[in-house]
């Protein structure tokens, strides 16, 4: 007598192979992580963000905006429209509007060195008649602003809301919103990068969050290309001061909370 032969084992691994085929011949090819620039230009903010065709303005998605256009990548901006819009929903007449997303490096250039220069007081004081010491100067800013080349906010993942004061998120309208963002920016992607607690870095931002698919990939990249050599993030272009802070960079970009990484 012939046996028959025994295929049940070699169906399934053959069904599960075939399928497998399936789903890639299926998949979306991945967003191009840099809309077609190189990386260390696109990183460190040195673009226009209107002129690229992977960025959109936010305003045109519905999405309140505060002092001029605003521009995000556009998976990030979809992701924050359908946050948006469910936020309005759960909470119909609570506040909800974008003060700062995507800035190149010529605008957070100007942020740092309008502090630098005494232009923007710091706590009250103009830094350059009360620290003249470049590192302290430095120090100081380093609380709240980022060095040019080190900003999430050029990779067109990150915003800012209404109002850069912790205090406001936690009461009133403002604790309204923080609270939800709590409980619901992470199902659609976002997280908050400058918690409380952490051991270095920034100090806590309530009005800060990230887009985490685009800007892990992104951080990683930064680590990759900078860690070891911060100098060249100022290889074409300095900014006042860069010599007594570029080397704490990496300190800053990589300290952020665990839920961002």
């Amino acid at each position: 007598m012939i046996k028959p032969i025994r295929t049940g084992l070699s169906a399934c691994v053959l069904g599960a192979v075939l399928s497998s085929l399936c789903l890639l011949c299926r998949a979306e090819p991945g967003p191009d992580l840099y809309c077609g620039m190189d990386a260390a230009s696109y990183l460190t903010g040195r673009f226009e963000p209107e002129r690229e065709g992977c960025f959109v303005e936010i305003s045109a998605l519905g999405i309140p905006v505060m002092g001029g256009r605003q521009y995000l990548r556009r998976e990030a901006a979809e992701a924050l429209a359908r946050m948006f819009r469910d936020f309005r929903k759960a909470h119909p007449g609570a506040e909800f509007v974008v003060r700062s997303s995507t800035r190149t490096w010529g605008h957070q250039k100007a942020i740092w060195e309008d502090k630098w220069f005494g232009r923007t007081p710091v706590g009250g004081v103009r830094l350059n008649k009360t620290v003249a010491d470049p590192a302290k100067r430095a120090a100081i800013i380093l609380e709240y602003s980022s060095m040019p080349g080190t900003s999430r906010h050029h990779w067109g993942t990150d915003f800012d809301l209404q109002e850069l004061n912790n205090s406001y998120y936690e009461t009133g309208r403002g604790a309204v919103l923080y609270r939800w963002l709590v409980a619901n920016a992470g199902s659609y992607g976002f997280c908050r990068p400058y918690t409380a607690g952490r051991k270095a870095g920034y100090r806590e931002e309530k009005w800060h969050w990230s887009y985490l698919p685009l800007a892990k990939r992104l951080l990683s990249d930064w680590v990759r290309l900078f860690k070891d050599d911060p100098g060249k993030i100022t290889a074409s272009d300095g900014f006042a001061g860069s010599e007594s802070c570029v080397h704490l960079a990496p300190i800053f970009v990589e300290s952020i909370n665990d839920f961002c990484r």
